[in-house]
């Protein structure tokens, strides 16, 4: 097992006990939590086995298994950057919410 192999394997172990410390400290769901750890676990399997990738890319019709690693890396930045994009957007409705809220509170006090 080479370094890179190594590094990714201890990588996706820390990555998936924080996934697991945050479910269990309840600032995270459990299908949060089921996500990130199909996620990491994924990534060892990828890691320690990765002739795996060619086999499920080829089933998908991809000619390379790295080719079928990015387009699913890819695909999968994109969903977290719009969950972003929607919780920035959510947390700036309710800023606005308690801004107004506080602003006709204060004009009614003076």
């Amino acid at each position: 097992m080479g370094f890179i192999q190594i590094f990714g394997v201890l990588f996706a172990l820390f990555a998936l006990s924080r996934a697991v410390i945050r479910y269990k400290n309840k600032k995270s769901t459990f299908s949060s939590m089921a996500i990130w750890l199909l996620i990491w676990l994924s990534v060892i399997l990828v890691a320690v086995l990765p002739q795996t990738t060619s086999f499920v890319a080829n089933l998908f019709g991809i000619g390379r298994g790295v080719d079928l690693v990015l387009y699913l890396s890819i695909i999968l930045l994109y969903y977290l950057i719009y969950r972003l994009y929607v919780k920035m957007e959510d947390t700036k409705k309710d800023l606005t919410s308690i801004v107004r809220e506080l602003a006709l509170k204060g004009k009614k006090g003076e």
